[in-house]
């Protein structure tokens, strides 16, 4: 019997170093998958360009591959060089009605419309860029069940001076911008009254506007073309990292869906230029997923950056710092103590920019205890938008702890749900 038992035993053994065997096995596959994926999406995908075609094409192929369904929605959006320019069309227009110069406002629309190409010409088109998105069903379909939302952009951006930088000298420019372009509309609305004899024109706002106009030229165009006209970054750290996790964690939830969460996993566009995408999606799917599903129970965990380390947004504010859901955090950190992952929580005085931003703004709007999440390395900051944001700045064993920090945690809240 005691020989038995030993037996029993030393298989037992045997059979437990099989599996870790096949675990280790496991990870390592995924750890190079994930890289794999940067390493494919290492080249230039500025929003609305071919680059980001490419890359929305990868993703949509990657899914395809491991029979995901997926959907791509295509949406516009406006850059501050839009607004910018029909501000000054604006003005231009207003300084001909003044000085009663209509012949050359009906010279322009002819000339414009007389030929087929000038009709195409112009300097205010809207940009166009798009999202895709893939939902896995959870196993027990039950109505007002909750939901569990994986975001992650795939546009890049790239610049010629740091990050930090960049931020301060964004603030100028909306400093500039946002008053002259009241100022030219109040201008151009007093002419109008001008026109119709209802008020007198102050010439003192005529030279102001100009004066204003040529510094706003002057200053914004080429300040935007330095901003954003440089080396091409790769995007690895900011944000292939997210892409390519979002990629595996759906085929691992593929393979075992959630009891009782849905889960949709959210690939956006334009994120560069003020969470276009994510915006996009918050407005139009909003209202339905709040009829169909229990919002209140429902949590957005959005990866952006996972480069040398996990980080995990904690607090923001200046003095009184205000706590970015500790719930759904408090319960990320468990999992990540669980499977003995290191996981670095921070404070931020600015809160960073990101896609979390669109579902948390909806979550207030409509008083919703939808909780939201951040994993943003935000020390390798000092990379991102540049040359030096590589494939080598990303650690394929820091990403894989991530994919399984986000899998360890929804399996803890689809269990609490039992």
């Amino acid at each position: 019997m005691r020989n038995n038992f030993k037996s029993f035993k030393n298989k037992e053994m045997i059979k437990k170093q099989e599996n870790m065997v096949l675990i280790t096995k496991e990870d390592l596959i995924t750890e190079a998958l994930i890289i794999n994926h940067v390493k494919a999406l290492a080249y230039d995908r500025s929003a609305a360009s071919i680059g980001e075609t490419r890359a929305i094409n990868y993703i949509k192929n990657e899914l395809i591959a491991n029979n995901i369904n997926s959907k791509v929605e295509y949406f516009s959006w406006s850059t501050p060089i839009r607004y910018l320019m029909k501000t000054i069309y604006l003005m231009i227009f207003t300084y001909l009605l003044i000085f009663r110069l209509f012949l050359i406002i009906v010279l322009f629309y002819f000339v414009k419309y007389m030929f087929q190409k000038t009709r195409k010409i112009s300097l205010v088109n809207r940009e166009q860029s798009k999202n895709l998105f893939a939902k896995i069903p959870s196993k027990k379909k039950v109505p007002n069940q909750p939901i569990i939302i994986f975001s992650a952009h795939y546009d890049s951006i790239s610049s010629r001076i740091p990050y930090a930088m960049q931020r301060i000298l964004m603030i100028i420019v909306k400093i500039i911008i946002i008053p002259y372009m009241g100022l030219s509309i109040f201008i151009s609305l007093w002419l109008i009254l001008n026109i119709m004899s209802i008020t007198s024109f102050n010439t003192f706002l005529l030279y102001l506007v100009s004066v204003s106009s040529l510094t706003t030229i002057s200053v914004i165009i080429p300040m935007f073309l330095f901003l954003f006209t440089s080396s091409i970054s790769t995007g690895s750290i900011d944000n292939a990292s997210g892409v390519s996790i979002l990629i595996e964690l759906a085929k691992k939830i593929k393979e075992n869906p959630l009891t009782n969460y849905d889960v949709l996993f959210l690939w956006c566009g334009a994120e560069e230029w003020g969470l276009k995408g994510s915006k996009k999606f918050v407005a139009k799917y909003a209202k339905k997923y709040d009829k169909i599903y229990d919002l209140n129970k429902s949590i957005n965990i959005n990866i952006d950056m996972v480069g040398s380390y996990i980080g995990l947004l904690n607090k923001s504010g200046l003095i009184f710092k205000k706590a970015i859901n500790e719930n759904i955090n408090k319960l990320i950190k468990a999992s990540a103590e669980e499977l003995n992952i290191p996981i670095t929580l921070y404070n931020k005085i600015i809160k960073p920019k990101s896609d979390y931003i669109s579902f948390r703004k909806f979550s207030k709007k409509k008083n919703k205890s939808f909780q939201t999440a951040l994993f943003h390395s935000d020390r390798d900051s000092i990379y991102i938008h540049s040359k030096k944001d590589t494939p080598e700045k990303c650690s394929n064993i820091i990403m894989d702890d991530c994919l399984k920090v986000c899998y360890n945690t929804i399996k803890h809240l689809d269990r609490q749900i039992n």
